[in-house]
């Protein structure tokens, strides 16, 4: 249409000078020399009507072409200014098409950052139509399903995620218009989700947005903290329970000799509660990250010379010999903290040691890192509890007849973390445990006063 609109104009235009060569010859009668102007006229006029439709019809022509381009992809493509007339046209189409160009870059932005915010998700997101067909799925959905995005894109989700509770929930929350929630047990490790069927309005074929969050370390985290509850109760009802039976014994009357013995009895059990509240206060500033380091250089020598000094008492009395090998090494560490760590390595090892044991002190330069090694002739720790022994309350089933609350290992874990460090134990049953604590030879911890 638009590569014969110059031939129409000229068509149009001899049409016009044949009405007014008939009007004159009705007029005047023929004659040669109207027949020659009328021949000059028709051509002038066919010439003429071509002319000015010419233009046009070149504009035309390549806006429609432009549009085809546009239509298949190329938002680039424009076309040239056209004087008169047909400039507003083609002024007005690469206007147009700049737009479009602008809202494809724009629709193609809000896609990235979707597709983003999905792919970055810990949570499993899956875009569904109506009928529960899979439309999208971020890398986390696809991992929980085990199956890849090309696969599950078109399928039913029960085909996708074989579970007919997650079928149920999107069918009604496409059927109803409304947020749908549930827990399940997902898979065969019957893992719990918190599954959120969420209708998209005006989202094309996406009806509904599935949203699946693994609560395995919410409910670890809940039976810990019902763990540490129980387990407190536990440490304070003891003593308490104790001290009120002696004192109850003392109301009843004793004899003046029998008296000292139940009142030392008494303030040990004080002393027990002392140190369960205070140990369980300096956890806690530890955890929070409230206790303040004060780095200096500390010959691993000597601090742990003094900490076999402070355990010494103890350590005779259960026939235990301390043995510090090979300790000619520094590190930049909060020496206080250090100590503590050293000492409860060390408490823990003779605790557990038989009479006649011995319990070995080494540290080892490990280029960056110190690793200082506490190693006890103890009975070892069974594998399954080798997990478990830094956690707070923590006691294996042999080590419940012995003193203690079961937080001086877990004081060593956050302490060594404090100064960028690890701990870690090593045991077979029957050969004893050794603890190990690796710390940076430069301190990377937070420093006293620093924010």
């Amino acid at each position: 249409m638009t590569r014969d609109l110059a031939a129409r104009g000229a068509a149009i235009a001899l049409l016009a000078a044949i009405v007014g060569f008939a009007v004159g010859l009705i007029s005047d009668g023929p004659g040669a020399f109207e027949l020659a102007a009328f021949a000059a006229t028709a051509a002038a006029g066919a010439a003429a009507g071509y002319f000015a439709f010419w233009r046009p019809s070149r504009a035309l022509r390549r806006v429609v072409e432009a549009a085809g381009r546009i239509a298949e992809g190329e938002l680039a493509q424009r076309v040239p200014d056209e004087p008169g007339p047909a400039g507003e046209l083609t002024h007005a189409f690469n206007v147009m098409a700049g737009r479009v160009t602008t809202l494809f870059e724009s629709v193609a932005f809000e896609h990235a950052r979707l597709e983003a915010v999905f792919d970055a998700s810990s949570d499993a997101m899956v875009a569904l139509s109506a009928d529960s067909t899979v439309r999208f799925l971020n890398p986390a959905a696809t991992a929980l399903f085990g199956m890849p995005m090309a696969d599950a894109i078109g399928r039913r989700l029960i085909e996708v995620a074989r579970d007919y509770e997650l079928e149920a929930l999107v069918m009604q929350a496409a059927a109803r218009g409304a947020g749908q929630t549930a827990i399940i047990s997902f898979g065969p490790a019957r893992t719990p989700l918190r599954a959120a069927a969420l209708p998209i309005r005006e989202g094309g074929d996406w009806a509904v947005l599935l949203i699946l969050t693994d609560l395995t370390e919410v409910q670890r985290l809940d039976q810990v903290r019902r763990d540490f509850v129980s387990n407190v109760s536990h440490e304070l009802r003891t003593p308490l329970a104790s001290i009120r039976a002696l004192v109850e014994t003392l109301q009843e009357g004793v004899a003046p000799e029998e008296q000292e013995e139940f009142l030392a009895r008494i303030v040990r059990q004080v002393e027990r509660l002392t140190t369960l509240v205070n140990e369980l206060l300096d956890l806690s500033r530890i955890e929070s990250g409230a206790l303040q380091l004060q780095p200096e250089r500390v010959s691993i020598g000597e601090l742990m010379a003094e900490a076999a000094g402070l355990l010494q008492t103890r350590a005779e009395a259960g026939d235990v010999t301390i043995i510090v090998e090979g300790t000619e090494l520094e590190v930049e560490a909060d020496r206080a903290a250090l100590l503590r760590v050293a000492t409860n390595l060390l408490d823990n090892a003779v605790k557990w040691s038989p009479p006649g044991g011995r319990v070995w002190v080494e540290a080892v330069d490990e280029g960056d890192l110190v690793a200082i090694t506490v190693r006890d002739e103890g009975p070892g720790i069974p594998e399954q509890d080798q997990p478990r022994v830094f956690e707070r309350f923590f006691k294996s089933d042999a080590s419940r007849s012995h003193a203690g609350v079961g937080l001086g290992l877990a004081i060593v874990k956050h302490l060594v973390r404090a100064h960028g460090g690890t701990a870690s134990v090593r045991s077979r049953p029957g050969e004893g445990a050794a603890f190990t604590v690796r710390l940076p030879k430069r301190f990377v911890g937070r420093r006293r006063g620093a924010k």
